[in-house]
């Protein structure tokens, strides 16, 4: 089964990206947009892994989230990896505490090593993605509006670390919870 990990947001969250992703549509390109409901910090993509192998990882995922507290962010604004000239990604940042968000990457990425998951060499950047860029031909409207958009900050609390299952259909990605650790002080 194709799994990841991952920080899942509140409800309101996904519907104030939605409203963003909205406006962002109303200007040309080719761009897979991400549906709402599947926006989520992605931490680490585990790829094909073995059944057997999912209880070693969730006991993992639980003392991680044991020795880490629940995260108090913002949602703040829109941008393009790896710029506006050449976008690939484009996503909403997050600002507050986003060294703990990457202290919980880190000890991930620690944790998962030893079970046969490759390490991942770029440092993590806290990001929501909103969508993939198939062609980057004729994007010039949206990439300026992407310069120019201003996202009202949005207040989101991370209180949980999950691991997803994700099944690839035609009409887009289908992400089910195998797993969620609650992060120290987090809502039980």
């Amino acid at each position: 089964m194709r799994l990841f990990i991952a920080l899942p947001l509140p409800g309101e969250i996904e519907e104030h990206l939605g409203k963003a992703i909205f406006a962002l549509k109303q200007k040309k390109g080719k761009v897979k947009w991400v549906a709402p409901k599947n926006i989520h910090l992605t931490v680490k993509f585990l790829g094909e892994v073995e059944e057997d192998k999912l209880g070693e990882i969730t006991s993992r995922l639980d003392n991680i989230a044991q020795n880490n507290e629940a995260i108090h962010s913002m949602v703040h604004n829109v941008g393009a990896f790896p710029n506006l000239f050449h976008p690939k990604v484009i996503w909403a940042g997050l600002e507050g505490d986003t060294d703990r968000m990457e202290k919980i990457a880190v000890e991930i990425e620690e944790a998962m090593a030893p079970l046969g998951f490759e390490r991942e060499e770029r440092r993590f950047k806290p990001h929501l993605t909103l969508g993939r860029i198939k062609d980057s031909r004729g994007m010039e409207e949206m990439t300026e509006y992407i310069g120019t958009f201003r996202m009202t900050p949005a207040p989101v609390y991370l209180d949980r670390i999950v691991l997803f299952k994700s099944t690839l259909t035609p009409k887009g990605p289908i992400y089910e919870r195998l797993y969620e650790a609650t992060l120290a002080n987090g809502a039980a």
